[in-house]
This record gives structure tokens, sequence and C-alpha cells, in this order.
């Protein structure tokens, strides 16, 4: 699987979890057990975990004593995008925006189904709605869901334009950065790449292993073999897998053997 190919999965993911955990934060600690609001509590909590059937099971029991509740049914319509049941999610996403529609979270997330449908032209719709929707708290989100989906057509100009705008939008977005720099890497601007690269590192809250190495690959194929040598090397100590110390390895003997 190349970089590109799991690029769009990977700030899904993202993506989601950022909605969940802003769910999870509007909901009081303290509703008590038995009732709808409390099962939709503990649904967003077992998403944010990972646990997927859990989180299902809390999100229908909400449903359930409270049919059309809209929280409950993008929980579940996310839980469904992550099992990719897209028919399923998608149902839901519609249903909520058919009954909410200034809810922009819900046009951002018809507009990934279709992505993953192949929809092109309806997710670019959809995403456009949620970017330039007045009420949206995060029209990054939507923005970098439009630079991504450019990307995938190859129309990297375009890509580029919708991330300035989401960089407008919020300026400290890490995605967005490290989206730019991947964009001016195929563009085979190596400096600007770079750049871009690093920015992202310096406003991301974790020691990112994944953007130190495509800073590595921008020093690569900038010609500046010992930078790259150094920064790879440092990363085998931090690397999170076996996997990922397997790429830093075949990168550094790449420089090596130049």
């Amino acid at each position: 699987m190349t970089r590109k190919t799991i690029l769009l999965p990977l700030m899904i993911i993202m993506i989601l979890f950022s909605f969940c955990k802003k769910e999870v934060r509007t909901i009081p600690d303290y509703l008590r057990k038995g009732t709808a609001e409390y099962n939709m509590n503990m649904g967003y909590k077992y998403l944010n975990q990972g646990t997927l059937n859990i989180a299902m099971e809390q999100f229908k029991k909400a449903l359930k004593k409270k049919p059309g509740m809209m929280r409950a049914s993008m929980g579940l319509g996310i839980v469904y995008l992550q099992q990719m049941k897209l028919k399923e999610s998608l149902k839901l996403f519609t249903n909520v925006v058919k009954h909410y529609p200034l809810n922009a979270d819900a046009f951002n997330f018809i507009g990934i189904v279709h992505t993953e449908l192949g929809n092109y032209d309806l997710a670019k719709e959809n995403y456009l709605i949620a970017a330039n929707s007045s009420k949206y708290n995060t029209p990054e989100n939507a923005f970098l869901n439009l630079a991504m989906l450019e990307l995938k057509l190859k129309r990297l100009d375009n890509a580029l334009r919708y991330i300035e705008k989401g960089l407008i939008k919020n300026p400290e977005f890490v995605s967005l950065y490290n989206l730019k720099g991947s964009i001016f890497e195929q563009k085979g601007f190596y400096k600007k790449a770079v750049y871009n690269y690093e920015r992202a590192l310096q406003l991301s809250r974790v020691n990112d292993v994944s953007i130190k190495i495509n800073i590595a690959r921008g020093y690569i194929k900038m010609g500046q073999r010992r930078k790259a040598l150094n920064l790879l090397e440092q990363m085998l100590g931090e690397a999170p897998s076996a996997e990922v110390r397997k790429i830093i390895i075949g990168m550094i003997k790449q420089v090596e053997n130049r």
C-alpha cells in the first residue's frame, strides 16, 4: 500500500475522533443511567476508545428511547462509517440533514461516505456546503477533505487552494500543513515541502514520527544526506512499532547506498 492510498483513511480517522471528542465534551457527566442521553454519552466514550460494537449498542439504545436523536444518530453513523457499512452510514447522516439542515458536521460526513463510494461530485458538493457553513465550528476539516479529494483526483493546484482556505480558518491545523508539504513534494518543490512538514511538526502536540519521516524524505530529495541520516537515526529510538522501524531502516540504507 502506497503512502497516497493510506493518506485519506488516516485523515478520516483523525477527523472522526476530533468530532467524537467534541461531542463528548458537550454531554454533562451527571446524566442518570437509563436515559437516552446517558446511552449516547457512553456511546461516544466507547467510540473514542475504538470499541465499535459496544458503541453501536449504546447508540442504538439511545435511539430506541428517543428516535431521531441527532447526536446519537451522528454517533451511530460514525460507527457504521468506521466499519465501512457505507449505505447504513449514509442513510443516518442524510436523515440528520433532513431534520437538521444546518448540521455542517453531517454534510462533512456525507462527503466522506461519498468519497469512499467513489461519488466524487457528490462528495465535493457536500464538503463545500460544510466548509462554507456559518454554523460550522471547524470548517478546516471540510477544507482538508476537499483538498484530499482534489489530491486523489490529481488536481494539485485545486488542493492547494483549499488548503489555503482551511489555513485561513485555522492557521495552526497540523494536518493541512502536512498535506501541503505532500503536495509540494509531488510537484517537485522539495524546499517548500520540507518547510511545511517542519511547520506541521512544530505545531503538533505529539512527537509525530510520521511527519519526521516526511521531513527526512524531503532532505533526501534535496540532496541533504547528512541531515537526513541524522534525523532518521534519531527516529529509530522513537519509532512506535517494528513496522515503522523497518521503514526508517530502509530509508537509512537508501541514503547510505547513494
